[in-house]
């Protein structure tokens, strides 16, 4: 194992004060990692769909607080009782490069032990955490460094993911696989898919349900300009939501109920209700995009009971999601076009601009780039 000496590693933090603030450059000071510590040198932090809702001000977080969960980066050192190998049993090193899931976990309370470490009794969430006025306990991706904790599941990153390609991996493209597999679906030639929402989440989906066997994948995208990205990333068909209801939906819904998936990942409350209203007796709606308050489902439970349907919740994902989710970039999705999902690079020192691009392009990437 190689080690850094032991040292203080100055660097800079944008630190969030809150909706409608402006983010604050400040320099921060990070110790040597101790116990099962690893510190990184972050490369690349992309600013995720969540992150609006939360710069909003619809999504509430204690603040101050350092945003980006989205992250990749360096290990620079360990602590003395780190574990040197990743999720995968693969040795790491000072140098590496390297993925981690969004949260840390204790591995022992009833969530992680039954298949739900997301929500474990003691998580702790990078790039959602409070921190001091001053920067002291910084977790989040706009910032140069970060300390992850023990129970936090590691993936060095394969050198043929480009950077761009890697950062959203731990969020977009890892929550995708979740979904998936919560489905509970094998997918086929037969399977017929609908996902509600063409952003990267949405189209991460489409691409590994295509790289599954799906034989029919619908997507559905209010923004006619993201249309044809869709078809590139495997849609069969792409429909504007208000262009479909009014052609099909307000004529003999019954007729539409073929689907066997609905991936809701538009965040909106209306999507779940036309999911619905297209999914097959014995389909299964699978909501993930609602990450913040949004207006209640009204549902009839006679249909729910008698059209057989299952109706379920994802919030974000599972270890072996994330290692699904690299092998996906480094395979089968390496040659997809995943730079049309990218806006534009930003510097720390630019993160102000950065966040007011990723507000005005939902349907693309802004990359802070720290080193």
């Amino acid at each position: 194992m190689s080690v850094e000496p032991c040292q203080n590693y100055v660097g800079r933090i944008a630190l969030y004060h809150g909706p409608d603030t402006e983010l604050e450059l400040i320099s921060a000071t990070w110790q040597q990692p101790t116990g099962g510590e690893i510190l990184v040198r972050i490369t690349h932090c992309a600013i995720c769909r969540s992150d609006v809702h939360t710069m909003c001000g619809r999504r509430q977080v204690s603040t101050p607080t350092v945003l980006g969960h989205e992250i990749i980066g360096k290990i620079v050192a360990f602590g003395d009782r780190a574990v040197l190998k990743d999720f995968s049993e693969q040795e790491l090193s000072v140098g590496d490069r390297i993925t981690w899931a969004i949260y840390a976990h204790c591995g022992e309370c009833f969530f992680c032990r039954h298949g739900l470490p997301q929500k474990c009794e003691q998580l702790f969430k990078y790039g959602h955490e409070p921190v001091s006025p001053t920067g002291e306990g910084s977790s989040g991706g706009m910032a140069d460094y970060i300390i992850l904790k023990p129970g936090t599941p590691v993936l060095k990153l394969p050198d043929t993911i480009p950077a761009h390609s890697a950062t959203p991996i731990n969020c977009a493209v890892s929550t995708a696989v979740a979904m998936l597999r919560e489905s509970g679906v094998n997918f086929d030639a037969e399977t017929k898919l609908v996902v509600m929402g063409g952003g990267y989440a949405g189209l991460c989906a489409v691409a590994l349900a295509k790289a599954q066997g799906c034989g029919r994948v619908v997507v559905f995208e209010p923004n006619c300009d993201l249309h044809e990205r869709a078809r590139s990333f495997g849609a069969d068909v792409v429909w504007h939501p208000e262009t479909f209801s009014k052609q099909y939906l307000e004529q003999d819904p019954s007729k539409l109920r073929e689907h066997d998936v609905v991936l809701e990942l538009a965040g909106s409350t209306q999507a779940a209700v036309m999911g619905l209203e297209l999914l097959r007796n014995g389909g299964r709606l699978v909501l993930a995009g609602t990450v913040f308050p949004s207006p209640p489902l009204s549902l009839d439970p006679d249909q729910i009971v008698r059209r057989s349907l299952t109706i379920m919740g994802n919030h974000n994902y599972r270890p072996e999601d994330l290692e699904c989710a690299t092998r996906f970039m480094a395979g089968q999705g390496k040659n997809l076009p995943w730079d049309e999902l990218i806006g534009a690079e930003f510097e720390l020192a630019e993160a102000a601009k950065a966040v007011e691009y990723a507000k005005s392009h939902p349907g693309k990437r802004a990359i802070l780039r720290l080193s």
